[in-house]
């Protein structure tokens, strides 16, 4: 049956060809020339594109800008819309909205590239018989530990807690600062309740079963997250698990990469101490059971390629020809190698793979193999997950108890079983990125009293080799607004304060045509801001005013005093909805009067 349909899918490349080649007028060519695929990005594709040209030349692939803080959500809502660029990729398979993948996702299961994959792998994509979603790279999230500082002490990686515990006194008695927490996100949070609890029993039969019986509000919180909590209470109380307040202001991965601190829990951002590979090595470590026996690593694949249906439209016949070239590309090693530029940090999905010598995962990739990894868990819990993550945010810095952590989780589920995610806002359309904006400038500027506001764009300059994470990030699509769409198209995330400057409207209009610099390894980018005056008023040069600010480089920093207003992005939204009796949007909501 499966050759049968790959024969199909081959017949009905070809009519299509034909199709193609019998008009020369087609929308999708340009005296002659191929129109280029779009692909959403949060940076530059050039190594892909390489990978593509030296088979396929005529092929050309374009960025669509991305890099918002909600990867996830914001690739799973254009699915549902079928508001998508010809190559898709999300991060997860979203096999719980069967009708979205089915409708606005091409089945590739027929074609030969399939084939490639890992079996095992496939099977866990499919989807009534059909694969709309091939895995790419696994991400493995973990800790990390600094090993070139362990070296030079003289230290062995511990493989249980006790052994940490052990470790320890060494660690303070030699100066070393003992651990970082990477904690940007509400989904961090939640995720080390999930990480600890995998080294407990959430992953056997007994803690399926009980996610399934608690999700459907059969079960209690305390009877899945209880013991977790306290072995996370383990964690905090030796100083492995931290508040963000002990960052001080900083990343956690601008200390860790500092060279003085032990652990990085969370992970980190990259392998060395410097982009450029130099400096101190660090490797990954699992998250510790006490005894070792269920030490985890947690898998994610980084990233799931898919088809625009809309590439089988009339018209679009030479679009899906190159569009099934480059997921054949893909389907490489060299065509993942290709996208991924740091490879040795990803596992794939491809059946003929081995692991590079130099990946910092090669050292325990048989643990892996053998069993010590589970699944990051997100589906199923979206509609609770923000909420759960934060409080458990909350615990580290000391703002709750376990107990509210897990009574409030079971009211969150009661919530969600009874009534559904929260919704601020009914959307009926979408808004473009200058709306967006617009409405990102009002809710902003009005949270923190300011007269006007400068909210960067992320635009594809150059090669989208930079983009702009500090300003306004993708469309308001039209789907009910809640806490997760909100976060990823809002600059301060989770966890992120408005920020705000002084300046005279001579300033802020200088600063308007300048934009907004980004200078990052060596190479410069200028973003573009759009300036949204509170009642449309004229900016007097002389007048001093107060600017929300979404963007701002050293330049703008020094002259605006630039300040943090203390209020979260996020909640100055639920408040603006709130306090308005959560309309529905529409043009007159933009208007910041």
């Amino acid at each position: 049956m499966k050759y049968l349909k790959y024969i199909c899918a081959v017949l009905l490349s070809a009519v299509m060809l034909c199709g193609c080649n019998t008009s020369p007028n087609s929308s999708d060519t340009k005296n002659g020339e191929h129109e280029p695929l779009t692909i959403l990005c949060s940076s530059d594709v050039d190594l892909l594109q390489k990978a593509v040209s030296e088979k396929y030349p005529e092929i050309k692939l374009e960025v669509v800008p991305y890099n918002g803080r909600n990867w996830s959500r914001y690739t799973c809502d254009q699915m549902i819309t079928g508001d998508m660029p010809d190559i898709y990729n999300t991060t997860l398979a979203w096999l719980n909205y069967p009708d979205a993948m089915k409708e606005n996702l091409i089945d590739l299961s027929g074609y030969a590239f399939t084939d490639n994959y890992d079996p095992t792998l496939l099977s866990q994509q499919k989807l009534d018989g059909g694969i709309y979603l091939l895995p790419s790279k696994y991400a493995v999230y973990s800790c990390a530990y600094n090993k070139t500082l362990f070296d030079k002490h003289g230290w062995k990686a511990p493989e249980s807690f006790e052994e940490l515990k052990a470790l320890v006194p060494e660690i303070e008695k030699a100066g070393v600062r003992l651990a970082v927490t990477n904690n940007n996100t509400a989904g961090q949070g939640f995720q080390y309740v999930c990480n600890l609890a995998d080294t407990i029993d959430l992953t056997s039969i007994d803690g399926v079963q009980w996610q399934r019986d608690f999700l459907s509000g059969k079960a209690a919180a305390e009877e899945g997250f209880g013991e977790a909590m306290d072995y996370m209470q383990e964690w905090v109380d030796l100083g492995l698990l931290q508040g963000i307040s002990s960052l001080d202001g900083k990343s956690s991965f601008e200390i860790f990469e500092e060279g003085n601190t032990a652990f990085a829990m969370g992970g980190v951002n990259r392998w060395t101490q410097n982009s450029d590979g130099t400096g101190d090595v660090y490797m990954p470590m699992p998250y510790l059971s006490r005894d070792g026996k269920r030490n985890m690593f947690i898998t994610m694949q980084s990233k799931n390629f898919g088809l625009s249906k809309k590439l089988t439209e009339k018209g679009n016949e030479q679009k899906l020809e190159d569009a099934l070239h480059v997921m054949e590309v893909l389907s490489t090693i060299k065509g993942q190698n290709s996208f991924f530029s740091a490879d040795t940090t990803f596992i794939s999905s491809l059946r003929d793979w081995e692991i590079d010598p130099t990946s910092p995962y090669a050292s325990c990739i048989d643990d892996m193999r053998n069993g010590h990894t589970a699944p990051l868990l997100y589906i199923g819990w979206e509609g609770i997950l923000p909420r759960t993550g934060q409080d458990a945010l909350d615990y580290l810095d000391g703002k709750c108890t376990k107990e509210d952590v897990l009574n409030r989780l079971n009211e969150y589920c009661t919530d969600w079983l009874a009534n559904g995610e929260v919704i601020y806002s009914e959307v009926d359309r979408k808004y473009d990125e200058k709306e967006t904006a617009q409405f990102i400038g009002k809710v902003f500027g009005e949270a923190v009293g300011a007269d006007c506001a400068l909210v960067s764009m992320n635009i594809a300059v150059d090669n989208c080799s930079i983009q702009n994470g500090d300003g306004a990030n993708g469309v308001i699509m039209p789907l009910p607004l809640n806490d997760e769409r909100i976060v990823s198209i809002i600059p301060t995330g989770w966890n992120g304060n408005i920020m705000t400057a002084t300046l005279t409207g001579k300033q802020i209009k200088e600063f308007a045509q300048k934009g907004y610099t980004i200078t990052k390894d060596g190479k410069s980018a200028v973003f573009p801001y759009e300036l949204f005056v509170k009642g449309g008023k004229e900016l007097s040069d002389d007048a001093e005013y107060t600017v929300a600010v979404c963007g701002a480089d050293e330049e703008l920093k020094t002259a605006g005093n630039i300040k943090d207003s203390g209020i979260l992005g996020l909640q100055a939204f639920k408040d603006f909805f709130n306090e308005n009796g959560n309309p529905a949007m529409s043009e007159e909501l933009l208007i910041w009067e």
